[in-house]
């Protein structure tokens, strides 16, 4: 941790060394001044939030690989605390001969920086940081020797610091040093940066206060700050205040001002502070009840999900007994929604953490009210009895019936408090009134029944629209929605087929197995990229087939050779349940194939399928990229990790099922099952099973998906399109002729195609992306760590200083942004036009891989999976200067430049406009 130095310690200090050596390190880099930083040192589920800064200083044992693979995705500098001057004591037991006094403050041993032993630890852990991808050290407690030794020794450990800083800089590189401003005319090489706490406002740790520093004080430190900078080298401050947004941003003002790097946080630095730029709370916590449900089947998941992912927030769902909502923690979120049985109301736990969370984070409760009095008078609500019979609504259009009330079931509230604004009223037979829905100081109120609705044959209602009832509750900030159902302006489009039926023999002539049938009649006709499974034991000669699994391996490696197909996974025996906590009274199938002599093995499924495929099926050069889950599609965290360590994508699961004649938002699941140790991709529409009602009629049904894309894209697009099928869908005419009709409507559509792995990788992106603000303008800042689409609001138009972005297109619910970097810059337009009238993209069927606007026009690259199309906006006096000897052909259309080719692939694009077209080349 930084140990903001008491103030005896700072008087001490500034006798003894009152100057520093004015040398001028020339060679040291003053750019980094503009860049934004953040001290975090608290256990993290998720990097999001660091994401939005530039530079990050973390405690490498609070960051997994992964996390740290995301943060250096998004260019994100990482920075490892290491602290040179004292140790914990299970660390500094190990080195006893270095311990040389303690830190009772902080219960730290305060260690001898000339030790060899303490030396060689210091030196082979910053090798250890650097070799796992660390962009350098931050050098911690460089002053602590001042607690434990009389000024006569400072000089030896002083002389110590050096060489040990020197041997650091040669070994890690970039360092930052936190004070040791005595030191520095002595280094052989100037660090990055130099740290300095407590400028203007500090913390005591001993009595948990925050404090204003005296201006004596306050002078002196940024005396020798100035002193750093006039040597070269950046100097940060770090000052602690509590969590109110508005005095940090201030305060960090305030710091830059004198010319400093700022970073204002809490006292721990346990929480997101503010630097020059700033990461929004853009989570939204939902609870649950894990004593009888658990996440993935909750309310929160199930059908809050995808209205918060829809709004660019990201959904926590957290165990109302796990997760305690303190005035610590709160700050990272956005909004708080309680949707609770009256039984999970009833502990204390809750209660308390209702009483902490009101009027503090935007709180709104679903269904269910707490029957606690003190709890109700808090939210200035009262109980007012029971709803009797049939229930009618005013001020609200319902979208599916109101159930009559049963005596006692449904109980009838009003409100207390005349700052509540009463929304939508309930009257029942005996014309008793009560709230339906409410919006309040501290959030509002849906309550039952207008909740969902839960249907036989797992169908389910919303009798409100959410979005137009709910979500304007959560109060949440209009924000640029990270996005993945979109691609350079135009709807992704995937195909993915699961392995089942592979060996099934078809009702067509020659009777050929449904593999060789989809093969021909699909695969081999489409150009469609497919991610394409086959299930192990359905196929292999140690399977269930072995008679005839000479030919069926033949048609999976004539498949897996197609150039628009890749290679998945559909595990060994296709297990139909993957979590046991889940109780099925029923197993239809029984609990997977019925593979002789085997039992079931996690590993043997996952690893074992991806090993025999690879050795045995696919192309040498196209291994496997996906693995697709079976039956209930329902793993659990750990099980998804195991397809993570294999470097593997994982899709499936997630029954989004929707028609004109079976619609409600409820039906449609979250993109992702979220979980710190391992991301489940959800398929973004189910497959043929359910409109064929379990595979046993009206095997053309799936002809229908096509109304499920529609609903799903308009007037919210909600998913991508997705034509995820079986094998035995090659089985019958009807089934086939219902495929071909599906596939010449999306023929038909402009859409951008994906394979499922590169969709995957955009998913599984999704919640792992920053979103920030700066203390200097009003852009917004974005930092992916795959995402490559944004939505904004229909009226947002770009301005021409907007970074990292090649177009805007419009879009049924909002503008759609094509990234190109992993940091982008959003800055609004004030003459309403984008690029400030500049050519940009519009939309393409491929993937922009890089984009820059030149002196002549622009250049860029792109890699489309079927014969390229792209549309240039604002490009009326543009050509074609070159590309890469692919046949290409443009054609101007008003402002417009259509670009096309017969070809697909790599496109290496220059085209120049006339200057009045270029706007400010790419810096």
């Amino acid at each position: 941790m930084l140990r903001p130095l008491l103030r005896c310690q700072l008087l001490l200090f500034y006798i003894l060394f009152n100057v520093i050596a004015s040398t001028n390190f020339s060679h040291a880099a003053q750019s980094n001044t503009a860049k934004s930083i953040a001290f975090y040192y608290a256990n993290m589920d998720s990097v999001r939030e660091l994401l939005s800064y530039q530079r990050v200083v973390i405690e490498s044992s609070s960051i997994s690989a992964l996390q740290l693979q995301q943060l250096k995705s998004a260019n994100t500098e990482v920075f490892a605390y290491l602290s040179v001057g004292e140790a914990n004591p299970s660390i500094a037991q190990l080195y006893p001969k270095a311990i040389i006094g303690n830190n009772k403050q902080w219960q730290a041993k305060i260690m001898d920086a000339n030790q060899q032993d303490w030396r060689n630890y210091l030196v082979q852990k910053a090798q250890q940081l650097k070799q796992q991808g660390y962009d350098g050290v931050f050098l911690d407690t460089l002053d602590s020797y001042q607690l434990a030794v009389s000024p006569k020794q400072y000089a030896a450990q002083q002389h110590a610091l050096v060489s040990l800083i020197d041997q650091l800089q040669v070994s890690n590189g970039n360092l930052i040093l936190n004070r040791g401003f005595n030191l520095l005319s002595q280094l052989k090489k100037p660090p990055y940066a130099v740290v300095a706490e407590s400028l203007i406002n500090g913390y005591d740790v001993e009595n948990n206060a925050y404090f204003r520093q005296t201006s004596q004080d306050t002078l002196w430190l940024s005396s020798q700050l100035d002193k750093v900078k006039q040597a070269g080298i950046e100097a940060i401050v770090i000052d602690y205040l509590p969590p109110e947004q508005a005095a940090r941003i201030e305060a960090a003002g305030a710091i830059q001002a004198r010319g400093y790097t700022p970073y204002i946080s809490d006292g721990l630095l346990s929480q997101f502070g503010v630097s020059s730029h700033y990461p929004i709370a853009r989570r939204v916590l939902g609870f649950y009840d894990g004593n009888s449900e658990l996440k993935k089947q909750s309310y929160c998941h199930r059908y809050l999900s995808v209205l918060i992912e829809y709004y660019g927030y990201v959904p926590q769902c957290e165990n109302i007994h796990d997760f305690p909502l303190t005035a610590n923690n709160r700050h990272q979120f956005a909004a708080v929604i309680y949707w609770l049985a009256q039984t999970s109301y009833n502990n204390k736990a809750v209660q308390t953490s209702i009483e902490q969370v009101i009027n503090q984070v935007p709180t709104v409760f679903i269904g269910k009210l707490p029957d606690n009095s003190e709890i109700l008078s808090l939210l200035g609500l009262k109980a007012a009895g029971s709803y009797e019979g049939k229930l009618s609504i005013h001020n609200a259009s319902l979208t599916y019936p109101l159930p009559s009330a049963l005596p006692n079931q449904f109980t009838r509230y009003l409100s207390t408090d005349p700052g509540h604004k009463i929304l939508a009223s309930l009257y029942d037979q005996k014309q008793q009134q009560g709230i339906a829905v409410a919006s309040t100081t501290w959030g509002g109120v849906l309550l039952e029944p207008l909740n969902v609705q839960e249907l036989i044959n797992n169908r389910s209602r919303w009798p409100l629209d959410p979005f137009e009832y709910l979500m304007p509750l959560l109060k949440l900030e209009q924000i640029p929605v990270p996005d993945i159902t979109t691609e350079s302006g135009r709807r992704v489009i995937t195909a993915h087929i699961d392995g089942d039926g592979f060996p099934s023999v078809a009702w067509l002539p020659g009777k050929p197995f449904a593999g060789q049938s989809v093969y021909e009649h699909i695969l081999s006709q489409s150009t469609l990229p497919h991610t394409v499974s086959v299930v192990e034991a359905e196929i292999a000669k140690h399977g269930l087939y072995p008679d005839i699994a000479d030919k069926l391996e033949q048609i999976a490696r004539k498949i897996f050779q197609l150039d628009n197909v890749e290679v998945a996974s559909h595990t060994f025996s296709h297990p139909f349940f993957w979590d046991e906590r889940i109780n099925v009274t029923t197993k239809l199938y029984g609990d997977s194939l019925p593979v002789p002599n085997y039992t079931q093995d996690l590993n043997r499924e996952i690893d074992g399928s991806v090993n025999y495929i690879n050795q045995q099926l696919a192309p040498k050069d196209k291994p496997v990229k996906v693995f697709l889950w079976s039956g209930m599609a329902n793993p659990t965290e750990d099980v998804i990790a195991k397809t993570q360590q294999l470097g593997l994508l994982n899709v499936n699961g997630g029954n989004t099922f929707i028609l004109k004649d079976n619609y409600s938002i409820s039906q449609v699941y979250p993109h992702l099952n979220w979980y710190k140790d391992g991301v489940q991709v959800y398929a973004p529409t189910i497959n043929e099973n359910l409109y064929t009602a379990l595979w046993t009629a009206n095997y053309n049904s799936y002809s229908r998906v096509t109304e499920t894309f529609d609903l799903l894209g308009k007037p919210r697009r909600l998913k991508p399109v997705s034509i995820y099928y079986h094998m035995y869908s090659g089985v019958y005419p009807s089934s086939l002729a219902a495929l071909k009709q599906v596939y010449k409507w999306a023929q038909q559509q402009t859409l951008t195609p994906l394979y499922l792995s590169e969709y995957a990788q955009r998913a599984t992106a999704l919640y792992e992306t920053g979103i920030a603000k700066s203390i200097n303008d009003t852009s917004w800042y974005i930092s992916s760590t795959g995402i490559k689409s944004l939505r904004i609001a229909s009226d947002f138009t770009l301005s021409a200083q907007s970074e990292g972005i090649a177009g805007v297109t419009s879009g049924p619910d909002g503008r759609y942004v094509s990234l190109t970097q992993a940091r982008s810059k959003l800055t609004a337009a004030t003459n309403k036009q984008d690029f400030n009238g500049n050519v940009h993209l519009e939309s393409a069927n491929g993937q922009i891989q890089h984009w820059q606007r030149t002196s002549k026009g622009i250049h860029f690259t792109i890699q489309s999976h079927q014969p390229l199309d792209i549309i240039l906006a604002k490009a009326q006096n543009c050509s074609i200067a070159s590309n890469n000897s692919k046949l290409i052909s443009s054609l101007a259309s008003k402002s417009n430049m259509r670009i096309t080719s017969p070809e697909q692939g790599y496109f290496d694009i220059s085209v120049a406009c006339s200057s009045t077209q270029i706007g400010e080349p790419d810096k």
